[in-house]
């Protein structure tokens, strides 16, 4: 079971391109799963049936765990029990009459339009930071790309000329090209002209090495500190401002799907619900009575 479960990992690193924090979240599942069987004393694969995973799926849910999280390993199990279905390492699929359970889901968080443009407005510092600062959240708001794609990046994925930018290591493996704005474009320049490094990574450090994705974290998180009207906030909260505000604005939800990389337009949807409030704008001045 450990050999199949590791395949599985390298194959959703390698072959499909999952962060790391995603491989981990998957290790972690599937090693929990596999400390059941070893528990049930169940040490071949091929004798995993539609019964025994409705017993983990109860022995789960008699722990009190949250609806999120047990969706989230029953998904991971799918997924698993794919991959080896695939492999022609099982003929069956355990998984394939199980269904996910569902949930909540949380609506994204997101900063308002005044809040955001006088956010960046207020960073005009003109130390070497300071700019790569500004330039790191104006990209996160014009692109909406996710913080492991942003430190991927290279100076030749970003075109001034067109603005746009390329988004090579993309979730899925699916690159992808997104446009940028002027206020990005604007600062891009300003960046270039003091970032000295021989590395090919666009963000650097002042050290002149690759940042990743805890740098971004630490600079978002200490950049609002010295902001008092936004609080609590990630990179990913940047990418829900701008699946937003797309929407809000009137953008096509297949147009902001493609944009933001989903695979799926369901996945898009969870930002409709704040259109609700341009809805109730244009109904009220359209309305006759």
């Amino acid at each position: 079971m450990r050999q199949h479960i590791e395949n599985f990992l390298s194959y959703i690193k390698i072959q499909k391109n999952y962060s790391d924090l995603t491989v981990k979240a998957y290790s972690i599942d599937l090693g929990q799963f596999e400390e059941y069987l070893q528990n049930e004393k169940i040490d071949d694969i091929s004798k995993i049936d539609k019964r025994i995973i409705r017993m983990y799926i109860s022995y789960l849910s008699q722990s009190e765990m949250k609806k999120r999280s047990l969706s989230r390993k029953v998904a991971t199990l799918k997924s698993f029990f794919k991959f080896t279905v695939r492999e022609k390492i099982i003929e069956k699929n355990p998984m394939s009459l199980i269904k996910t359970p569902s949930f909540e889901k949380k609506l994204p968080v997101f900063i308002s339009v005044d809040v955001i443009n006088g956010f960046l407005d207020s960073m005009n510092g003109a130390q070497f930071t300071d700019i790569r600062d500004r330039l790191i959240f104006e990209m996160l708001y014009a692109t909406g790309m996710r913080s492991n794609e942003l430190v991927s990046l290279d100076t030749e994925d970003v075109s001034i000329s067109e603005m746009t930018v390329k988004i090579k290591h993309a979730k899925g493996g699916k690159e992808r090209h997104v446009p940028f704005n002027n206020a990005s474009k604007e600062i891009l320049q300003s960046y270039l002209t003091v970032r000295k490094s021989n590395e090919d990574a666009l963000f650097i450090s002042v050290h002149g090495h690759r940042l990743g994705n805890r740098d971004v974290r630490r600079i978002v998180k200490k950049r609002i500190a010295d902001y008092s009207k936004i609080s609590n906030i990630s990179p990913h909260t940047m990418r829900h401002t701008f699946a937003t505000h797309m929407l809000n604005s009137g953008a096509d939800i297949r147009v902001v799907q493609e944009l933001l990389g989903h695979s799926s337009i369901g996945t898009t949807q969870i930002y409709t619900h704040t259109s609700i409030e341009r809805l109730i704008d244009v109904y009220k001045k359209s309305h006759k009575r």
